[in-house]
């Protein structure tokens, strides 16, 4: 009767655990709040942002604006959507580990540049 048991425990207890954590969608809805204020801080070059796969923010750009503004502003906007990226990503996974990285991509979504960062 033991050997019954314990399969229906472990299938519960993993069903719990599945209702009880948040979703994937949620989470990113989450990420992507906490990222929102780059949008408006770099409005000139940011067109949007976006979460895919989990572990990478797409940041599409203004490829016009993008190459005809200042190398400084553009780091600053690079180093910003970073920190902002791995904040944002490190609340939603506690304790987490990951690759984390910031693609930036034109308006037909080839590659622009890209940022990395362990956490």
């Amino acid at each position: 009767m033991a050997d019954l048991r314990t399969p229906a425990i472990l299938a519960i207890a993993a069903l719990v655990a599945a209702c009880s954590s948040p979703s994937s969608e949620r989470i990113s809805d989450a990420e992507l709040a906490a990222i929102a204020p780059l949008k408006q801080q770099y409005s000139e070059l940011v067109a949007g942002l976006e979460i895919r796969p989990a572990t990478t923010l797409i940041v599409s750009v203004d490829l016009q604006n993008y190459i005809e503004a200042d190398d400084a502003r553009v780091a600053a906007m690079k180093r910003e959507a970073l920190a902002r990226w791995r904040a944002a990503w490190a609340a939603q996974h506690p304790h987490g580990h990951a690759v984390l990285q910031v693609r930036f991509i034109d308006f037909i979504g080839r590659k622009v540049g890209d940022e990395k960062t362990s956490l």
